[in-house]
């Protein structure tokens, strides 16, 4: 359905629909317009200018031709749905103009609560707003109730409240709101994602707020979230869609969806949902995960950097060779102008928005980033052409970023291990080429033999360029670790010094006092700083997911990086 055009809703003669659907992002949701011959509806006048002026461009024509009531309807008061209503001036010319909000939302409003409105973590203050419609209040819904709230002008809001068991105890509270000629909105009250959420019925439309988006990552756990209100709004609605009568669901953010499709995408949400556990999203974990976002992104940069480098080599060589098919599979394996595009656009945004990017925003674009980076990456084949460790920690980063996204912390599997046989199995792992050295000379058919070749051709032999030396004390104490995060921490960390121009490595463990101490030191005469400061914040991170923390940096001719782990628990 267009955008920016009326729509007919149903049978009905004189209810149409206008809807105004942008682009998702944090700043504004998705606003409807609803014209009755009783009553102008406004469904959540979102968080732009810009956005707001059109609406009113049309309020004000629907106004001049029949002129009637205005009212303002929030399916919840989160500011990217409600902050336009600052703009205290906007309804000056209508002298019937109210505002109706769940009873929960209008005490916040009422208050200015940063919180309960978001608006701390979207960068806006909302001042104290007084509603003139609380609907669903806890007095309405005690008992069926019908009542009429004046609005001036001889104009009034009529509306009737109900409650309904649906089974499985879960109850459905609605009000009635009459539009004339015998059309009505129906609003349900359908808290998690925040207390005052409700989705608005009107003929065989449904507006369905941010239901389809309170369980997704960075979203779920923001305040007033509640996993168990959520699951129980999603049962309330897909009894609404199971009785028939609704054509279409109109969302907060998004594209309009059939009944089929959104039944469906409900009834995934609710395993989804019923999945979660407890998770918190305020203003701390949006400034952290901000942070996590600039120094993961920035590593998945690198390491995709040298995935597609080298699969062009890959590919170039393979077409010189007139091996055109095989250059294609070598090709399909990673899009590399959609890679391009992804961290342009992400620099581009960070450039652009340095001084008044938000935090949330950071975390959700990245969000973005990992989850397109997923897609357009073609694992599998790449098994055949890269080290087990470069696609293990590009793997690994692409999933702790999007635990970190749902509100957790990236998983751990901290046990107490001989450091020296984890650090001697990196070097092993560092050392050790990734294919078959006789694998060309001995293939059987031309398929083995373009496999062999394109591995052959894919490895940089980073070790021959630099002697690995362990040096672990003797009768080293147990310690706490993670040893497959610690195993690719090591490699890489032996990765950066040889491709500094290390001629040697040196690993150490040392045991001081209660713990156990790792330092790799890189020596030569022309070593470059391979631990630059735009990098550290990666590999402290990377340190202290292991299971250890950062001791310091060694700079000058001889780079070093030391980290600590703790002994093992008596």
């Amino acid at each position: 359905m267009e955008s920016e055009i009326f729509h007919k809703i149903g049978e009905a003669e004189r209810l149409e629909l206008y809807p105004y659907i942008r682009k998702i992002d944090m700043m504004s949701s998705n606003s409807y317009i609803i014209s009755s011959s009783g009553q102008i509806g406004l469904i959540d006048p979102g968080g732009l200018d810009s956005q707001m002026d059109r609406l009113m461009e049309v309020i004000r024509r629907l106004h001049d031709e029949r002129p009637r009531p205005v009212v303002v309807y929030l399916t919840h008061v989160h500011a990217d749905h409600s902050f336009e209503l600052c703009r205290s001036s906007i309804f000056k010319d209508f002298d019937q103009v109210a505002l109706a909000v769940q009873a929960e939302g209008a005490r916040s409003l009422e208050r200015g609560d940063p919180k309960m409105t978001l608006s701390h973590l979207l960068g806006k203050e909302i001042p104290p707003i007084s509603p003139e419609v609380k609907l669903l209040s806890f007095g309405d819904l005690t008992k069926p109730v019908r009542r009429r709230l004046d609005l001036g002008q001889g104009a009034a809001l009529e509306y009737e409240t109900s409650s309904l068991g649906i089974g499985g105890g879960v109850v459905l509270k609605s009000q009635r709101v009459d539009l004339g000629g015998g059309d009505a909105l129906e609003i349900y009250r359908t808290p998690g994602h925040s207390p005052d959420s409700v989705c608005i019925r009107a003929g065989d439309v449904l507006f369905l707020g941010d239901l389809l988006l309170a369980s997704n990552p960075g979203v779920a756990g923001m305040p007033g979230w509640s996993r168990e209100d959520q699951m129980e709004s999603i049962r309330r609605i897909l009894w609404v869609l199971e009785r028939g009568g609704v054509r279409l669901c109109y969302p907060g953010h998004g594209r309009p969806l059939d009944v089929e499709t959104t039944r469906r995408t409900l009834l995934q949400l609710l395993q989804y949902t019923e999945s979660l556990g407890q998770v918190l999203i305020d203003e701390v974990w949006a400034r952290e995960a901000a942070g996590n976002s600039t120094i993961i992104i920035q590593e998945l940069e690198r390491l995709f950097t040298i995935i597609g480098g080298r699969l062009v080599l890959i590919t170039s060589v393979l077409e010189d060779l007139e091996e055109g098919e095989a250059a294609g599979d070598a090709e399909a394996l990673l899009d590399i102008a959609a890679l391009d595009a992804l961290f342009f656009r992400w620099h581009d945004k960070c450039r652009r928005e340095e001084k008044e990017i938000l935090d949330i925003a950071l975390v959700h674009e990245a969000g973005r980033i990992v989850g397109k980076l997923d897609e357009i990456f073609e694992r599998d084949g790449a098994s055949e052409l890269f080290e087990d460790h470069l696609l293990r920690r590009a793997e690994r980063l692409l999933n702790d970023y999007m635990v970190t996204y749902r509100g957790f912390r990236p998983p751990q599997c901290l046990r107490t291990g001989d450091l020296n046989s984890i650090l001697r199995g990196s070097i092993d792992g560092f050392l050790k080429k990734p294919y078959d050295e006789g694998a060309i000379l001995e293939a059987e058919t031309e398929e083995d033999y373009l496999r062999a070749l394109a591995a052959r051709i894919s490895y940089v032999n980073l070790p021959e360029r630099v002697a690995v030396a362990f040096e672990g004390s003797e009768e080293l104490s147990p310690a706490i670790v993670d040893g497959e995060r610690l195993t690719d921490l090591a490699i890489d960390l032996l990765e950066r010094l040889a491709a500094a121009r290390a001629e040697e490595i040196v690993v150490e463990t040392l045991e001081m006092g209660w713990g156990v101490t790792v330092r790799i030191t890189g020596r030569g005469p022309a070593v470059l700083d391979p631990f630059r400061h735009d990098e550290r914040r990666y590999l402290e991170r990377s340190i202290a997911l292991s299971g250890g923390s950062l001791v310091g940096w060694g700079e000058g001719p001889d780079p070093m990086i030391v980290f600590r782990f703790e002994g093992e628990l008596s």
